[in-house]
């Protein structure tokens, strides 16, 4: 596959920032289009920043530079979350003590304080966000928080366990679920009374890294940093009974569904590699490795299922980007992926450090 520069001699002439550059993209000259109505949100941790991408043409349409809020470098945007609708889109900042509620105009208009909030998930039912803590965090609060985003006020629900970090929401379920990093174990809060029950996981410490739940809400998965699997969870049982376990590679990531719940996708980051794991038999079906893709660490499908979005975090600097910089760790990546070629059709270059990801329509 041949891919060219998109006007990246104009913009250098130009003499525009890093910042502005970090908006071009390598660009696959037989790229399909997908429909439109989507945005991709990128937290790009190490540069204080959110870029924002629209889905179709995999261009950054927005840089939020949240330094300009009066917050400081070492805010850290971890990942994102969108409103069902649009109309808002949310920011955790692990460093910053807060997570960020902005409108579709990327205007900044209201945040709660949380101590090293990490993954977001929002519930559209309950109308709530759920925040949980930063891998980065050593010894937080026992509790996740969930959020009201008509004022932004919190509240904190016990998990009592340490270091919760894995969350998802099971929004027809009423329930939402976290898991410790340091434990095998994962707690299921009930959305209505706060009250979590305690599920143990078999096996070896596995530090389990994030949930996807799939779109007939019968399986929970997780991905696992030391082990290097996907965990299958029945969803439906009272303690998460485990149903399966594959073998994926390198501390796998951030997961994902596509929308027909025939695969789940995430990235293997110390492999530098994009996992597909076909759910009929749990079984790895394609892995994708190549240019752009170094140190996965984010994943979301667009709506239609056609697309695949990943966040790279090219901290070890393998990905050269198209202007000459100092330090190519200074430059991230998000990969669109074509599913049903499992090619990748465009290299968007982002902030330092592109983290956590999501994607909600265009408000």
């Amino acid at each position: 596959m041949t891919f060219r520069k998109v006007d990246i001699t104009r913009r250098l002439a130009l003499g525009l920032t890093m910042a502005a550059v970090a908006a071009t993209s390598w660009s696959c000259t037989e790229q399909t289009t997908a429909s439109g109505g989507e945005r991709v949100y990128v937290a790009n941790q190490s540069s204080a920043s959110v870029s924002v991408i629209d889905a179709a043409s995999g261009e950054v349409i927005h840089t939020v530079d949240v330094t300009a809020l009066g917050f400081d470098m070492n805010s850290r945007p971890h990942h994102t979350a969108a409103d069902p609708d649009g109309e808002h889109w949310y920011v955790s900042l692990i460093g910053g003590g807060n997570v960020l509620r902005f409108n579709s105009d990327f205007e900044l208009v209201s945040q709660a304080p949380f101590e090293t909030p990490g993954l977001l998930s929002f519930d559209p039912a309950a109308n709530l966000l759920y925040v949980g803590r930063s891998m980065m965090a050593v010894n937080p609060p026992q509790r996740i928080g969930a959020i009201d985003p008509a004022d932004m006020s919190i509240e904190e629900l016990d998990v009592f366990f340490a270091r919760p970090h894995a969350l998802m929401v099971d929004a027809e379920g009423n329930r939402v679920f976290s898991a410790s990093l340091v434990e095998n174990s994962i707690a299921v809060v009930d959305g209505e009374s706060g009250d979590p029950e305690l599920a143990a996981v078999d096996g070896p410490p596995h530090t389990l890294v994030q949930f996807a739940l799939s779109p007939d809400r019968a399986h929970l998965v997780a991905t696992t940093q030391l082990t290097g699997k996907l965990l299958v969870f029945d969803a439906a049982s009272p303690d998460l009974t485990l149903v399966a376990e594959v073998d994926v590679g390198t501390q796998p990531w951030h997961p994902v569904f596509a929308p027909d719940g025939a695969h789940v996708y995430f990235g293997a980051k110390d492999d530098d590699a994009i996992i597909e794991v076909e759910t009929a038999g749990w079984t790895v079906s394609r892995r994708l490795a190549g240019e752009g893709i170094v140190e996965p660490h984010g994943a979301a499908v667009t709506a239609d299922g056609r697309y695949l979005f990943v966040s790279n975090r090219n901290l070890k600097g393998t990905y050269t980007p198209m202007a000459e910089v100092e330090n190519n760790a200074d430059v991230g990546t998000v990969v669109k992926i074509d599913l049903e070629t499992f090619e990748v059709v465009k290299i968007i270059e982002v902030g330092a450090y592109p983290a956590g990801i999501s994607m909600g329509p265009a408000g």
